[in-house]
């Protein structure tokens, strides 16, 4: 399957390539384009891809100008920071959408319905898409209020290290080793923290990019991560997400 990804932001450009080939090794990336002018360029002198990710914002415009300037007959999959209820409006045929900060699940079912679907694709009305770019982005959570006795108190999420769900509860521990409840399941948390800072390493913990101290190889493709501070937990990174943490890492 060939494949096209428009992001203007080359390492998530990268690293949604990487999570596209972890799924399937025979998809063929044929392009990593940041720009209208650029992508219009692209398609003139390309043939059509199979699939094309398309983020709707790009540096010297939006996506509107591309589909103003070509006929795109490609399937396209929207990967966009904006809310679920407003992108809704423009799901239609063909069309899916990943809501950003997406994982490696979310590639794999938006893949898994472009091979179901058969026949002619169709480009949302330009009207729809237009009312979504008026939607609110997406913010990262910047703190959370404990509870501490009778007391509240605010905590940044940047002194947060890591996050970990313990029998029922998600507890984060600070930099300075305190240790809190938060009110989020390690689910919930996973879509609204920060990718650049945090990531979900396993099915029980977020670390903090600033935690992690070292990575040592582990039986089964899976990484053993070193934070600071310490913990007991199981730091083991998945063998799904091995490849996208060191990425991650290293942008």
């Amino acid at each position: 399957m060939n494949v096209l990804i428009f992001k203007d932001e080359k390492p998530t450009a990268l690293r949604l390539a990487s999570l596209l080939s972890e799924i399937d090794s025979s998809i063929n990336i044929v392009g990593t384009i940041g720009s209208v002018d650029d992508g219009i360029k692209w398609y003139h002198e390309n043939n059509m891809p199979d699939l094309v990710f398309q983020d709707i914002v790009l540096s010297d415009g939006n996506c509107f100008d591309i589909f103003d300037a070509i006929e795109v007959t490609a399937p396209v999959i929207f990967t966009t920071a904006f809310s679920q209820y407003a992108i809704k409006s423009f799901q239609v045929n063909s069309i899916d959408y990943i809501i950003k900060p997406y994982d490696i699940n979310d590639l794999r079912s938006a893949l898994q319905k472009r091979r179901k679907l058969k026949g002619t694709f169709y480009l949302p009305d330009k009207k729809l898409l237009e009312e979504i770019l008026k939607e609110k982005s997406f913010t990262p959570k910047k703190r959370f209020l404990i509870k501490i006795g009778d007391n509240y108190i605010p905590i940044n999420s940047d002194d947060i290290a890591y996050l970990i769900s313990d029998e029922g509860l998600t507890f984060a521990t600070l930099f300075n080793r305190e240790k809190h409840i938060v009110n989020y399941s390690i689910s919930e948390l996973s879509k609204q923290m920060d990718p650049a800072s945090f990531f979900q390493i396993n099915r029980k913990m977020i670390v903090n990019i600033k935690s992690v101290q070292k990575l040592s190889s582990w039986f089964n493709n899976r990484l053993q991560t070193t934070l600071d501070p310490p913990t007991n937990e199981n730091t083991v990174v998945s063998r799904a997400k091995a490849s996208s943490f060191k990425e991650w890492l290293d942008l």
